[in-house]
Parts: structure tokens; sequence; C-alpha cells
């Protein structure tokens, strides 16, 4: 399947750009529903969509980096295994939103300003 819009041609799990550049990547993944999801909205909205799918890839990758410390510091083999697998989900929604990020950032075209963080 082919799909178009302007924005780079889709072929099954592979973007290209529509451009004289080539490939963005003959082996990158990106989600389908989120070119049709985004095809009607402005370039305003999508960058909003954007900004906020980031930050939540930041809380998200924050979560993990916290979780692979306590892996680490983990002693009791009971505790590791635990610890073991709250890391391995946690970093599972890492890259699941690095996906939709990467997707969605192609959709835009371009990297927006991030709003100052607000800390922790």
């Amino acid at each position: 399947m082919v799909y178009s819009d302007g924005i780079g041609t889709v072929i099954g799990p592979i973007m290209f750009k529509a451009s004289a550049d080539g490939a963005v990547s003959d082996t990158k993944l990106i989600l389908r529903p989120l070119i049709g999801l985004m095809s009607d909205q402005p370039p305003e909205e999508i960058e909003r969509h954007v900004v906020r799918e980031i930050e939540k890839h930041r809380r998200l990758r924050d979560n993990a980096v916290m979780l692979e410390a306590k892996l680490d510091g983990a002693s009791e083999p009971e505790a590791a295994r635990e610890a073991s697998q709250d890391y391995i989900a946690a970093m599972i929604a890492v890259h699941a939103q690095q996906t939709v990020v990467s997707t969605l950032l192609d959709i835009l075209g371009y990297i927006p300003d991030m709003p100052k963080s607000k800390g922790h």
C-alpha cells in the first residue's frame, strides 16, 4: 500500500520524503494511523500534539531511568526480578512513545520550540 499526503510517501512501514533528499530511512517504523489522524489538522494543532507527546516521552524516560537505578540497587533476587520486569515494561513504553514522537515530527516537518521545563 502506498500513501502520499504531500508530506511524504509511505510504503508499508517505510517513509520517504517527498523531496530530492531521498529516503528519511529505509527501515524507519512509522505509525500510519497518525498520518490519517493529522491529515486534516492545521500545523499549529499538529505542533501542539507534538509538544505534548514529547513531554510525555520525557516523563516516560525519566521513569525508566529511575527504575533502572532501582534495578541496579536491588540486592535480593526477588526484588531484582521485580525491578527488572518494571524496567522492561517502562522501556517498552519509552520506545513505543518514541515511535509516536518520531512519526508526528515527520508529519509536522520540523522540531517545535518546547516550553520551559517546570522542573520536578
